[in-house]
């Protein structure tokens, strides 16, 4: 097993290494996903201990967290409304793509629907696995589409408009505070996966990082020594989901996910738009906070790039419950009458 482990660190860093060489944003993020994705895809037999998974989640948490103060919370009134376009737009994504998915594709409405929600994974694997929906497809589906936005969205936004240096201080926080801040956020980030809070352990880590640097009992930012590694481990996390994907199924999935994505992305960035064109928010940011889906790579990709991570994650947040609490009734409305009974039996 230690040998795997280490193939799996070693493939991640070395991609890495090669998107920072290119000068990729987000390299460290971006270059491991994209690397470990094709070992595994290519049969590469790659392990991760899922308590690596925790403790890269809290220290990306205590990361964002440390970068949230008073300053970037300052243009809060803004966000209901933005919020709500935000609502609309995601209704307006699930119809368009599970219409492209279901006449243009020739997938079933259940595979299709399920297919098309933007967040959320966890529960709609689980209520799509009670439908007649092609589960294996819906989470491909789904996979391809948070991977996609992980290497496309950073190229988006670096090429029209660059992040600012950070949302951060610059100094770093001594050893003895940063081990009171992952002690705060490991607690904090225990008792939220307790009560099944999504993303428990990053906001977690986010939430007691930010209280404790905006009552300024702790300052400075995590050690890029220890953030780095981080970013990397959550890539090849990310790229070990395709573990046995079964290749003629990653084909069917390819062509008809890329289409969906495409129509995702193009109602976010327009929604996106009008948000920033109506009430003077920053466009590079509400693209992360309205992209389709992926809450915890979204809220670390907003850091990575020097956005607002509060602001993203808020929108992702919002967008995950909405979709939790509505989607027995999203089922009734988008999927034929004897799928709903067959579901509700």
């Amino acid at each position: 097993m230690a040998a795997l482990i280490a193939l799996t660190i070693t493939i991640g860093s070395a991609g890495s290494a090669v998107f920072y060489l290119l000068g990729f944003p987000a390299p460290w993020l971006t270059g491991s996903v994209t690397a470990a994705s094709i070992a595994v895809l290519g049969g590469v037999k790659l392990i991760m201990p899922s308590i690596v998974r925790q403790i890269t989640f809290l220290v990306l948490g205590v990361s964002i967290g440390s970068g949230v103060d008073a300053q970037i919370l300052s243009g809060i009134a803004k966000w209901p409304a933005s919020i709500a376009v935000l609502c609309v737009a995601v209704v307006i994504t699930i119809v368009a793509s599970t219409a492209y998915l279901s006449s243009r594709s020739g997938w079933d409405r259940s595979t299709a629907f399920f297919s098309s929600l933007p967040g959320a994974l966890s529960y709609v694997i689980a209520i799509s696995m009670q439908s007649n929906a092609n589960t294996p497809l819906v989470v491909l589906a789904q996979m391809l589409r948070v991977v996609t936005l992980l290497l496309v969205l950073p190229l988006i936004i670096s090429s029209y408009a660059p992040a600012p240096a950070s949302v951060a201080t610059v100094e770093h926080s001594g050893i003895l505070q940063e081990l009171a801040i992952f002690a705060a956020g490991a607690v904090v980030g225990f008792l939220l996966q307790r009560a099944n809070f999504p993303a428990g352990m990053l906001f977690g880590g986010m939430l007691a990082s930010a209280a404790l640097h905006v009552s300024s009992l702790v300052e400075g930012q995590v050690h890029s020594e220890i953030l780095i590694p981080s970013q990397i481990m959550l890539g090849c996390l990310m790229g070990l989901r395709f573990s046995g994907t079964n290749p003629r199924l990653l084909w069917r999935a390819l062509g008809p996910s890329t289409g969906a994505f495409v129509i995702a992305l193009a109602i976010s960035t327009a929604s996106a738009g009008l948000v920033s064109w109506l009430f003077a928010l920053p466009l590079n940011q509400l693209l992360l906070a309205f992209a389709p889906g992926a809450l915890e790579m979204m809220i670390i990709l907003a850091f990575v790039l020097g956005l607002d991570p509060a602001f993203v994650a808020v929108h992702h947040l919002i967008r995950f419950i909405g979709i939790a609490l509505t989607l027995p009734l999203l089922v009734r409305l988008f999927l034929p009458r004897d799928q709903a009974n067959e579901e509700k039996d």
